[in-house]
């Protein structure tokens, strides 16, 4: 949640604290319930109180989706309990590890690397392109095995699955574009 979202969310915390004020003390009597009557005959016909109802309402979307949005990040990483907290790791670093050691593997000339958490556990999806004097089921297998060792020492994590499809066999490499 930024920092805009926090300011609203304490000035809306305020207002709603003054209106349960309110409304306990008008359970408890302590305001008149004709105060309350006029109130709300003021207001009937006055576009002014449904511009403040209006934006109570959007402000209210605003902060629950805030609230949605700070959880569909922590959802999409790899959570350790340990005794000293919580652990975070994010999917995209360990598809930018897995990505980072298959390119090592000799005969890979481009790879693009899916991962996702289920319940089942990690599961990796490789698209790769390889070089055409290669043996692709011993290159293959040799990056799955690589892939595996490394993901269960870096991250601790074991693979539930990982499936590489070859997508094809080139001479030419794919060179990254470099700021400079």
């Amino acid at each position: 949640m930024g920092i805009f979202d926090r300011i609203i969310l304490t000035v809306y915390t305020i207002m709603l604290s003054f209106l349960s004020l309110g409304v306990i003390a008008i359970s408890l009597r302590l305001i008149p319930l004709e105060w309350v009557g006029t109130s709300v005959y003021s207001a009937y016909g006055h576009w002014e109180a449904s511009l403040i109802g209006a934006v109570f309402f959007l402000v209210s979307i605003r902060l629950l989706l805030a609230g949605i949005r700070s959880r569909r990040s922590v959802k999409n990483t790899i959570v350790y309990h340990n005794e000293m907290g919580d652990v975070y790791v994010a999917i995209n670093a360990v598809e930018n590890l897995v990505e980072r050691v298959a390119r090592h593997v000799h005969g890979v000339r481009d790879v693009k690397v899916f991962a996702r958490h289920t319940s089942e556990g990690l599961k990796i999806t490789l698209k790769a392109a390889v070089s055409p004097e290669t043996n692709i089921p011993s290159v293959t297998a040799e990056m799955q095995q690589k892939i595996f060792d490394n993901v269960k020492s870096t991250v601790g994590v074991e693979l539930a699955d990982m499936r590489v499809l070859v997508e094809n066999i080139s001479n030419d490499f794919k060179a990254k574009n470099r700021v400079v």
